[in-house]
């Protein structure tokens, strides 16, 4: 599991023209989409463009930048 902490971290060194891509647990479906947003939770859009929100950081399971 990841902090919200080292999300934010990792999403802010990103280089231009990075991504940082999640994947993570919406109910019982496996997910991996493209970090978006950090607040309290978190956003990210799917390759299909579906926009999830309100991820716990808890449900993600491995990130990665691209």
């Amino acid at each position: 599991m990841f902090t919200l902490k080292t999300i934010k971290a990792a999403f802010r060194g990103l280089h231009p023209g990075d991504d940082l891509c999640v994947t993570f647990l919406d109910r019982e479906v496996i997910i991996t989409g493209r970090v978006a947003s950090i607040g309290s939770r978190i956003g990210a859009v799917t390759d299909k463009g579906r926009l999830h929100e309100d991820i716990h950081p808890n449900c993600v399971l491995s990130m990665e930048v691209k």
